[in-house]
């Protein structure tokens, strides 16, 4: 029967045309996705991105003089201490007054920021003598707040500072909190007190943003480093809000003096990216001691650039627990926080862009997509199809790093997600469109099938061989022993043809045996047996092979093969018998002929008992129970295995039969 040309084009538009509207479908998706974030998975996927340019730009930008002191509690300021005033940690109030005094009065500061919580009355006289310090110098203290659920939120001392609600209907965007940590009932009649609340990210636990302004039963109450400026200057909040080409910024009327304006822009949830800037090295330069305050002997450098200046006291030996992951450390003091929030806005360099990075990313976006799509209908080969993709997603990521480098803006990712996703469903589409008449059919089942069933399932077309099904299997785990230490010292090279050859040994013992070689991972190979085919002794099989591939060792090693390094190969191997589903399982753009389920737990976790009990091979209970034929084997109880309720019945193996 002939084809007509009519009905060619009709068939080439209709193609085209699902290209597109597929295209556009995917399209709508992603921008859904992106304002709706279900599981906020888009979210913490940018602030991932944002994070590591954060990480990798204070290494190429240029390094930052601090303008913050840290007046730094540490392990050698508490030995000081205790050696001088017998005074244990938690000091008593006096020493805290004793040390503002001393950097008033001496080093002549302008205002300090105290980051020690003080909800207790435990040291009257010590209270006394900060409060009145309070009234005669700029000294703010903190406050922390609770925002879990209204019945289990905390409230201890008295909530001090806050200002009222301003008349505005962004402020419904504030955090609202249920409870709190303030100060003592003596110390809460001090003039200036900040709240000190980060916020983790979720999942990567990071501090990243900061709410600087917190709701509380109808007060507004701002962040520590907002109220030291304001202490500073002896001024008022003059808070508002206004509308801005990327969302809402805070507007802080002369918080830097008079006619300093601060705009902070603020994110859907009111709080405010840390725009961490200093590095780890800059933050230490800054770092005075407080044994060193005590004793009046701050290096002169330092000394000369107190007066005036802004200073934190914190906690920062290592008891003291005041330790968050952020974008540049995995353990950061508290401080640093607020004093990354101290340096940008005594910079006050803020260089917002008067466009919406949020629409015009979403334009490069959409015009990237158009011009892969010429691409692709212009006939180019399938592998520039998946450069061009990958290759504009690294120059919008290299632009999103360039500028935070350059002007600290978080350019949205939704280009990289768009070129991305064209590379994972129209790039694979088109890539079955070319491939489906070639007959590969073959090829395809041996990237995932051994070589002795593809013959069977092809020439014989027993695909249902292939469809998910719930079967009763042995599985065999095997890995190489001590391989992390190996790898630190020899070479990848070494390494990686001796792993190539391990593998091939234990392989082609499970193909003697067989056994559906299921998958290799990294070091290791999962095997097992009663699928595809039924193979009534699978037990057999699976504990026949595991003995084996123990002998192919033993004759490798005694080989000698010069990547040994005179340092024998040992392998650990666990066998289990039980439940699975198997099948040819994943998606038509990634599958493989596969088991899941928690039989394929269970034994690589036998894998790892038999690390543990330094045994060459651990069987299951279950798979003992199966066998057939006689094997010598030794009961070593029912063991908890890690990350299960239930323990398993665990055996080795005796002696070599």
């Amino acid at each position: 029967m002939s084809v007509s040309p009519t009905s060619v084009r009709v068939g080439a538009v209709l193609r085209k045309s699902g290209r597109v509207l597929l295209l556009i479908g995917a399209a709508i998706v992603l921008l859904w996705v992106q304002q709706a974030d279900p599981g906020n998975v888009y979210s913490n996927w940018q602030t991932a991105v944002w994070n590591a340019y954060q990480r990798w730009g204070i290494e190429v930008a240029e390094h930052q003089q601090p303008m913050v002191f840290v007046v730094q509690i540490d392990s050698k300021s508490m030995e000081f201490v205790r050696e001088k005033y017998g005074e244990d940690w938690p000091w008593p109030r006096q020493r805290y007054a004793e040390l503002l005094e001393i950097l008033f009065e001496q080093y002549k500061v302008g205002v300090v920021g105290v980051d020690i919580a003080m909800p207790d009355t435990r040291d009257r006289e010590g209270n006394a003598a900060l409060l009145a310090l309070s009234r005669q110098y700029p000294v703010v203290l903190p406050q922390i707040f609770d925002f879990t659920p209204p019945d289990d939120a905390m409230k201890a001392g008295v909530l001090a500072g806050g200002v009222d609600l301003p008349a505005s209907a962004a402020v419904a965007t504030l955090p609202q909190a249920h409870g709190y940590a303030a100060l003592n009932a003596q110390l809460s009649q001090t003039a200036c007190v900040g709240h000190v609340n980060p916020v983790k990210d979720v999942p990567s636990g990071m501090v990243t943003r900061v709410p600087p302004l917190i709701r509380y039963d109808g007060r507004l109450y701002p962040m520590l480093a907002l109220e030291m400026l304001r202490c500073k200057e002896q001024g008022q909040y003059a808070i508002s809000f206004a509308s801005t080409a990327n969302g809402l910024a805070m507007v802080w009327q002369d918080l830097l003096g008079e006619g300093g304006a601060v705009n902070l822009p603020l994110d859907r949830e009111g709080l405010w990216r840390v725009p961490y800037r200093l590095a780890r090295e800059d933050i230490g330069s800054s770092a005075i001691f407080a044994k060193d305050v005590l004793q009046r002997k701050v290096l002169p450098d330092i000394a000369n650039a107190l007066p005036n200046s802004m200073v934190l006291l914190a906690g920062t030996a290592p008891l003291l627990g005041d330790q968050h992951p952020t974008p540049l450390e995995a353990d950061a003091l508290g401080m640093t926080i607020h004093m990354q929030i101290l340096q940008w806005l005594l910079q006050n360099d803020n260089e917002s862009p008067a466009f919406s990075l949020d629409y015009w990313s979403w334009v490069a976006g959409f015009a990237g997509l158009a011009l892969l799509y010429l691409l692709l209908m212009s006939g180019i080969g399938v592998g520039q199809v998946m450069l061009a993709p990958l290759l504009m997603a690294l120059a919008w990521l290299g632009l999103g790093f360039w500028a935070w480098v350059t002007r600290q803006w978080f350019v949205p990712m939704h280009p990289v997600v768009l070129f991305l996703a064209f590379l994972v469903i129209l790039v694979p589409l088109e890539w079955w469109l070319a491939q489906r008449t070639t007959g590969h059919l073959r090829k395809l089942f041996q990237d995932y099938l051994p070589a002795q069933l593809v013959g069977h399932i092809v020439n014989d077309n027993r695909n249902e061989l292939l469809q998910p099904s719930k079967r009763c299997l042995t599985l065999l785990f095997a890995d190489i022993a001590n391989f992390t230490q190996r790898a630190e010292r020899v070479s990848p090279e070494v390494l990686a043809e001796l792993t190539q050859q391990i593998l091939e040994c234990l392989t082609a013992v499970a193909h003697q045996h067989q056994g559906t070689v299921d998958k290799y991972m990294g070091d290791a190979v999962m095997v097992f047996w009663n699928a595809p085919f039924p193979q009534p002794d699978h037990a057999d099989r699976g504990v026949a092979a595991a003995v084996d591939m123990m002998a192919a060792i033993a004759r490798f090693n005694a080989i000698g093969s010069n990547l040994l390094q005179g340092e024998p190969i040992e392998v650990r191997i666990g066998v289990h018998t039980g439940d699975v589903v198997v099948g040819d399982l994943g998606t038509r753009f990634r599958h493989a002929y596969t088991a899941i389920g928690d039989a394929v737990n269970v034994t690589a976790r036998l894998q790892t008992l038999a690390r543990e009990m330094r045994e060459h091979l651990v069987v299951s209970q279950q798979t003992v129970g199966r066998l057939k034929k006689h094997w010598s084997f030794i009961n070593r109880g029912n063991i908890l295995l890690k990350g299960r309720q239930e323990s398993v019945g665990v055996y080795t193996l005796a002696s070599l039969p």
